[in-house]
């Protein structure tokens, strides 16, 4: 099962090509948009700003919309899943990529800043990834997006967090799945298992 991992040089490349190997992948490492854009699969990661995140991942948004187009399911984790929105407003609002609607906006003050640890996913809809059980998080803003692509949630000193997105073919973690054992490993397999682009 192949997968290319988007070389955004940004923090957690190398736990996430190791756990794509441990779910049965074939990961491979790239910066070039045509191999992107023509990947059975693609995952975005990253461990940075928002703004970092776009001055790293701009020059891919065609090679990812074409590995759409293609069908190629396609996962951000983390800040990869961040940047897949239409801005954020870390260090000013900037704009994403705009491959699903939204912005992601910093957490409330009655949540943890940074929001870091273990919580239960809530599963909010159907999905092929069926993301459940526990999951690892790390972040200081999260996604406000319509509820129709809202997949997974977790609650946090009473405010609900999109935990997971998905439209089409591209999906979108908060969480880390790298680093969320069994159940972050699942996840990893399921989307593995998605039928690759033609």
């Amino acid at each position: 099962m192949k997968v290319t991992v988007v070389d955004l040089g940004l923090g957690n490349l190398g736990s996430v090509l190791q756990a794509l190997r441990r779910a049965g992948g074939e990961p491979s490492l790239s910066d070039d948009a045509k191999a992107i854009a023509g990947a059975p699969r693609v995952v975005l990661p990253g461990v940075a700003a928002f703004g970092l995140g776009m001055e790293r991942a701009g020059k891919f948004k065609s090679a990812l919309q074409d590995a759409l187009a293609r069908e190629a399911p396609v996962l951000g984790i983390c800040l990869g899943m961040q940047i897949l929105f239409e801005a954020g407003d870390e260090d000013g609002t900037r704009p994403g990529l705009g491959l699903l609607p939204g912005s992601v906006k910093k957490l409330p003050q009655e949540v943890q800043r940074p929001h870091i640890g273990w919580q239960k996913l809530q599963p909010r809809a159907q999905s092929p990834l069926w993301p459940h059980g526990w999951a690892y998080f790390a972040h200081s803003y999260a996604a406000h997006t319509p509820k129709e692509i809202v997949q997974a949630t977790v609650e946090h000193g009473g405010t609900r967090i999109a935990a997971a997105v998905g439209l089409g073919t591209l999906y979108g973690v908060q969480y880390h799945p790298e680093k969320s054992a069994r159940d972050g490993e699942e996840l990893l397999r399921k989307f593995l298992a998605l039928p690759e682009a033609a």
